[in-house]
């Protein structure tokens, strides 16, 4: 299973994986006609400094999420492959979530007054963020999935 690292100390903070990301999570899936889309794409994952470092907001998906534990909507789901991903359908954009987590990694959608975090691009066989980083700060780490021994 694919998941995403962040280096600081590669990142020239040029935002690339945040256009990405918005274009990948956009209806044009276009650069062009993407921006031109209401309400405009948002990124998933946003790059800033914290202590004067390039730092990388993104969902962490912790093992006892507390956004799913504040959302009285059960807009939000821990799959097996331990990604936590907000439906969009489901949100009722109470904002719950984004106060609950401690990485501040759930933003909102105000025109479609929704909560949004990073899905690691699921469905897709890429995360468009760290396809985008061509100086390596986002780079893909393999995480073992713990496999269980049958009993004979």
């Amino acid at each position: 299973m694919l998941k995403k690292k962040f280096s600081s100390k590669n990142c020239v903070t040029c935002k690339r994986c945040m256009v990405e990301c918005s274009i990948r999570h956009s209806q044009a899936q276009d650069l062009y006609l993407s921006p031109l889309e209401t309400p405009a794409p948002v990124p998933r994952i946003n790059i800033n400094f914290r202590k004067d470092k390039p730092h990388a907001t993104v969902c962490q998906n912790c093992a006892k999420p507390k956004c799913i534990e504040s959302c009285e909507y059960e807009a939000i789901t821990k799959y097996e492959d331990g990604n936590v991903v907000i439906s969009q359908e489901k949100c009722t954009g109470c904002w719950a979530c984004i106060d609950a987590c401690p990485f501040k990694a759930i933003t909102k959608e105000t025109e479609m007054e929704v909560a949004i975090n990073c899905d690691d691009c699921r469905g897709y066989d890429d995360m468009a963020c760290v396809e985008a980083c061509k100086t390596y700060a986002l780079t893909y780490i393999v995480k073992k999935v713990a496999v269980t021994a049958g009993t004979k």
